[in-house]
């Protein structure tokens, strides 16, 4: 498992630093729409449609919204409407969490809501990656997502040293209080360092990540009481030794759009 898990992501390494920096700036958005129509076909499936064919239609359907959204970067993800859409599915996911955190189950009719739901989410996160990179680069762009890998980091050492009260237990067992403050920590110290390196303001940028690095667990959250509410483990076996690539990305759903939110406001 190990070995499997290291050969996937060295080779996902390899295609992320071939797309963002070998190859010209135009080809990103090819890998955002390739990456954008797996993550739909795995959300259709978690959503319960089995059936190849409805799942194949919601990922065209998703690469089709994204592409007509595309036209209009970055004005688009900078608008006042684009944000209240930003805060209202960033609200909606930590309610979702909330609520199956509380009944262990979502009611009845939860798919059509999630399949909708879905949408939105995958898009927006699909506009936000092409629009930070436009906009502000590749390093602020890494910058971005690793604060959900440098979070992770913080939140499984953290979690394994002082873990003791449960964050959500009949959403992710094993997610931990003491986890998530190390994560945010951790994030926090290395915010700082940036900060300290690129001459930004110390204060905004810490404020930045600590919101993003505290939220971004709630798009883990989420991913897992939709895996959970089908009962399974993984969205998908794609990513031999990683399960899918919501699993990969379901953190930076929330994180993305969150930071470049945030930016707009602060920065």
């Amino acid at each position: 498992m190990l070995k499997q898990r290291v050969i996937t992501a060295l080779v996902l390494l390899m295609v992320g630093v071939g797309f963002l920096f070998v190859l010209p700036s135009e080809w990103v958005d090819l890998l955002v729409v390739v990456v954008l129509a797996l993550m739909a076909y795995e959300w259709a499936g978690l959503t319960g449609w089995m059936r190849s064919l409805e799942r194949l239609l919601y990922a065209w359907l998703s690469v089709l919204l994204f592409g007509y959204s595309l036209v209009f970067l970055p004005e688009l993800t900078q608008s006042l409407s684009w944000q209240i859409a930003t805060i209202s599915l960033t609200a909606l996911s930590v309610a979702a969490v909330l609520r199956f955190a509380q009944n262990g189950v979502w009611s009845d009719g939860w798919q059509r809501w999630m399949r909708l739901f879905g949408l939105f989410w995958l898009v927006n996160f699909s506009l936000v990656f092409s629009a930070v990179f436009q906009a502000l680069g590749v390093w602020w762009l890494l910058f971005a997502l690793s604060l959900v890998w440098i979070t992770d980091t913080g939140a499984y050492f953290s979690g394994r040293r002082f873990g003791k009260h449960k964050l959500a237990v009949k959403v992710s067992p094993g997610k931990t209080w003491e986890g998530v403050y190390g994560g945010v920590g951790l994030a926090v110290v290395f915010a700082a360092i940036v900060a300290l390196n690129t001459g930004l303001s110390m204060i905004a940028l810490v404020a930045i990540v600590a919101v993003v690095a505290f939220l971004s667990v709630f798009g883990d959250l989420f991913e897992s009481a939709l895996k959970r509410q089908m009962g399974v483990k993984d969205s998908s076996q794609m990513l031999p030794g990683h399960g899918g690539w919501l699993d990969r990305f379901d953190a930076l759903l929330l994180a993305l759009p969150l930071f470049w939110l945030l930016w707009q406001w602060v920065i």
